[in-house]
């Protein structure tokens, strides 16, 4: 395996080490690359997921998602929505996406809410793309 070092907002990093410590995945790296997978494995038709039990995580982690129902969306997708909106600069978009799917005490809107304020103080510091070890992204 490769290693590659990323960094995330700490209320993040304490929200998984949560799950870790409730047992849903067997530490962060596990959480990591099976969130790394499940992206590929929506967006490439062709990818095929290596991580070990990817199905069960996947079950626990985004389809049964708790006080969710089947016409809610998961919160990956809502995650990746508001980055999206927030890389464009649409940081209200993100805000009001958030007020309107989650309630303002949920513990995704208080992630995503945290995502979104790296992003603020990315644009405060300048007006440039936020601090990514990554910059092919971009479209």
């Amino acid at each position: 395996m490769v290693k590659s070092t990323v960094r995330f907002p700490e209320a993040v990093v304490e929200e998984i080490e949560a799950l870790v410590d409730e047992g849903v995945v067997e530490s962060k790296s596990e959480f990591y690359r099976f969130c790394s997978e499940y992206v590929l494995a929506q967006r490439l038709d062709d990818y095929e997921p290596r991580t070990l039990d990817f199905d069960d995580l996947k079950a626990e982690l985004i389809e049964d998602s708790v006080g969710r129902d089947e016409e809610s969306i998961s919160f990956l997708e809502s995650l990746l929505f508001v980055r999206k909106q927030a890389l464009r600069g649409n940081v209200r978009d993100a805000e009001d996406f958030i007020d309107h799917h989650y309630d303002p005490v949920d513990r995704d809107a208080v992630l995503l809410e945290e995502l979104l304020s790296f992003y603020r103080e990315s644009d405060s510091e300048s007006s440039a793309t936020p601090r990514r070890s990554v910059q092919s992204e971009q479209r």
